[in-house]
């Protein structure tokens, strides 16, 4: 049957496109190296395994609160205090989800009017304009430059803002690029923000991944910001924790009520084990972080020196967070798409185009160091050998 309706024009993850590929070659029997995905090639501490563990021991399977159990809550609220200077109660503005990728869509479903725009800051991770679309709103585009080190100038930011603008969504540290926005662009970011009442969603998931002298800071933390800002946080990345699928948001009661709606008529719940399980992660897994957190910073420095051998390929801005590197192939004189494409079915490594998180950019390709030093030496190895076939 051909369905014809509004989601026609929302694409399929490319990321996943990928994927798949890649996954067919590995059961046909080819080496695969997957350097495409954002999954860290870590266990989940086995303390926090433990306490799911002992949840369903207690039979603590049954429908937990809406908003999450309020341990959960409280975990993250004693967390986001502790961290990141955000006062949020436990009973009113906290919300446990389905991942980010659930709060994501809350965030959008729930604030966003039809006709209404979304600023979105790319090179961008590929939820955002589909969400957008979804909530029947305008995704308008600004762009970050690689020779700012991918960080988005404030001009532009303000030429974009209009009367329809209802949210501005950033997200740092930035997937796919690595770059984290510093104190001084948050506060003039806020500034504006205030000046022209907009609601910031501010996507922090990566925020434990954070190298040499860059420093978080969350934007809800800044005089004037509490009540405007919706952070989204999870335990996926920095905690191993991908597959438990816990996410959260941290907003004012009143946007926090109609993301609650969404969340009731879709997802509902999550799993009291799952929750349990995530206060152990919060509470008690800081060196666990840590120790995840130093080796992939030890990973970055290895693969950044082994892609600047690379004739034809150039990386002008090692990252200060997340586990990506986005270098740049346009020497090659081949499109991104091409290239990852090419490189997969001739060489078994997977990585991401550029133009998946980049609509209007070109050149790129990104690469997750979320994988062993022997796999990303080994990835290094047939990207130079592919790329010197095409010079």
């Amino acid at each position: 049957m051909q369905l014809r309706n509004h989601m026609e024009e929302i694409q399929l993850s490319k990321i996943r496109e990928i994927g798949e590929l890649a996954n067919k070659m590995a059961k046909e029997g080819r080496s695969v190296v997957k350097l495409q995905v954002g999954e860290p090639d870590f266990d989940t501490p086995q303390h926090i395994i433990d306490a799911a563990i002992t949840s369903l021991n207690k039979h603590e399977t049954h429908y937990a609160h809406n908003r999450g159990t309020i341990e959960c809550r409280k975990a993250i609220s004693a967390k986001l205090r502790r961290d990141n200077g955000i006062a949020a109660d436990p009973e009113k503005n906290i919300l446990v989800l389905n991942g980010c990728a659930e709060a994501l869509m809350c965030s959008t479903l729930g604030i966003l009017d039809p006709g209404e725009e979304m600023i979105i800051i790319e090179p961008t991770f590929i939820n955002y304009i589909q969400l957008a679309k979804m909530a029947g709103c305008t995704p308008v585009i600004v762009r970050a430059r690689e020779e700012n080190g991918w960080l988005p100038d404030i001009e532009d930011i303000r030429r974009a803002v209009t009367p329809r603008t209802k949210i501005l969504l950033l997200n740092t540290p930035t997937n796919p690029t690595g770059a984290v926005y510093p104190k001084e662009l948050l506060e003039d970011i806020a500034k504006l923000a205030i000046k022209h009442g907009l609601i910031v969603v501010s996507d922090e998931v990566y925020e434990k991944l954070i190298y040499g002298n860059a420093k978080h800071v969350s934007i809800a933390a800044i005089p004037g910001m509490e009540d405007r800002t919706i952070t989204i946080n999870g335990l996926s990345k920095a905690y191993a924790m991908t597959g438990w699928r816990l996410g959260y948001v941290a907003a004012d009661e009143g946007l926090i009520l109609p993301m609650l709606k969404v969340h009731q008529y879709s997802t509902t719940c999550l799993p009291i084990f799952t929750q349990a399980g995530a206060v152990e992660a919060l509470d008690n897994s800081a060196a666990d972080v840590e120790a995840m957190r130093q080796e992939y910073e030890r990973r970055r420095d290895v693969l950044a020196g082994l892609l600047r051998e690379i004739d034809g390929i150039t990386l002008d801005h090692v990252p200060d967070g997340t586990f990506y590197m986005y270098p740049n192939i346009s020497k090659l004189g081949v499109n991104s798409r091409d290239f990852v494409f090419g490189l997969l079915e001739k060489t078994g490594v997977a990585t991401t185009y550029g133009t998946a998180f980049d609509q209007r950019g070109e050149g790129n390709i990104r690469i997750s160091f979320a994988n062993s030093e022997e796999n990303l030496r080994e990835g290094a190895k047939r990207i130079a050998a592919y790329a010197s076939g095409l010079r």
